[in-house]
């Protein structure tokens, strides 16, 4: 009986250090965080969906999480698959804007103006001066660049901070674009109150690549994702393999020590902002080039930049998880419109995101708690190996 009791509590120990050791890990710290703030986020968007129609909660939950699997025919499927990943792509490299400013210690929360300076720029680019795509995607990465370094330009010789100037930089970009757009006929379609779409056989279309055979002719899928994946790699190297990444991530971590280090905190602040503008006019290109979106009047900024950043804090500002996390507030998000003859607005996956962006943003707080739990169990396990000790 002795030996049993003593083989099972050797299992047990050796389940717990295997435990210890994963939840020390980085990575399985941030994929912890995300899968509960995910699973949080969900229960609460049921009980809300439950008060606004019970007899429907069920299905409609289950409409919203499987959105494209609700068709039976696998065509039509692999469709509406394909137009998920192409909406994907544009939240992908946002969420890497956002991230590579939050490790230099910027809020880049101006991300949206220069989305929306891309944008316009994009749209006379390519519907005025039908410029081929390549050149049109080019120009609207230097249009958020160049917008992006006034935040970095203002925070460095005149420390203001970056939250207020890219705060008021979006609502310049808004009421600018708003603007610019409704002065050209060749930009604006005054009969739908909207700005004309670059459509394929454009110039400015992004190729498919063949893609759209994959997808059951969706030939919104093409080189818009691949993209994104070679900017979540390029930004990954950047920031684990170069002096350059270790620089601002010093910089972000703590800023005294970045100095005494002897790294160049103005140059690294001005590249990194206009890093983030550039990665965030590729947003925008990988958003209007494929036909998906036109501008649109609006009093409200857009609403890009802000998906960014919950989709970067859901993926635990890992540029390797927001692909996942990216993806996971597109098919819910998109799963939300097949929801509408169950009773329920299109707007309930805005709900059911919203609470896991709120929740989102305590991930810091479940990482911090499981550190704690992992300090609690180590100083139980030196506890019991000192009793052991002593007993013998």
């Amino acid at each position: 009986m002795n030996k049993i009791k003593a083989l099972f509590i050797k299992c047990f120990d050796t389940v717990n250090n295997g435990l210890t050791k994963f939840t020390k890990k980085e990575s399985a710290k941030t994929v912890i965080t995300s899968l509960w703030c995910a699973l949080l986020g969900l229960f609460i968007g049921f009980i809300i969906i439950l008060f606004i129609n019970p007899s429907n909660a069920f299905d409609g939950m289950a409409a919203t999480l499987e959105n494209f699997f609700i068709f039976s025919n696998s065509d039509t499927r692999l469709y509406y698959f394909g137009s998920t990943l192409a909406k994907t792509a544009p939240l992908i490299v946002m969420s890497l804007s956002i991230l590579f400013g939050y490790k230099c210690g910027l809020f880049n929360i101006g991300a949206s103006g220069q989305y929306t300076i891309a944008f316009v720029v994009i749209l006379f680019a390519g519907l005025v001066g039908n410029l081929p795509w390549y050149l049109v995607m080019l120009l609207a990465m230097i249009a958020g660049a160049s917008y992006a370094v006034i935040t970095g330009l203002l925070k460095v010789f005149f420390n203001v901070s970056e939250v207020i100037s890219g705060i008021m930089l979006n609502c310049i970009a808004l009421y600018l674009g708003n603007g610019l757009c409704q002065s050209n006929t060749t930009v604006w379609d005054a009969s739908h109150g909207e700005s004309f779409k670059i459509t394929q056989g454009s110039q400015a279309f992004l190729p498919n690549i063949g893609l759209d055979k994959l997808f059951a002719g969706n030939t919104v899928v093409g080189i818009g994702i691949i993209f994104a994946l070679i900017a979540v790699i390029v930004i990954f190297v950047v920031l684990k393999k170069t002096t350059f990444g270790y620089e601002i991530q010093t910089i972000g971590l703590n800023p005294e020590a970045a100095k005494y280090a002897g790294i160049n905190k103005v140059k690294a602040i001005i590249l990194s902002t206009i890093i983030c503008g550039a990665l965030a006019g590729l947003s925008a290109s990988l958003s209007a080039q494929n036909g998906f979106n036109s501008w649109q009047l609006s009093s409200t900024v857009v609403s890009a930049g802000f998906d960014g950043i919950s989709s970067a804090f859901l993926g635990g500002l890992n540029p390797i998880a927001v692909v996942f996390s990216s993806y996971f507030i597109t098919h819910i998000t998109d799963g939300g419109s097949v929801i509408t003859d169950l009773g329920f607005a299109p707007q309930v996956a805005n709900i059911i995101t919203a609470s896991i962006i709120y929740l989102s943003g305590f991930s810091a707080f479940i990482k911090q708690y499981i550190s704690d739990k992992d300090l609690m169990r180590e100083q139980k396990l030196l506890c019991r190996g000192n009793n052991k000790k002593e007993d013998k």
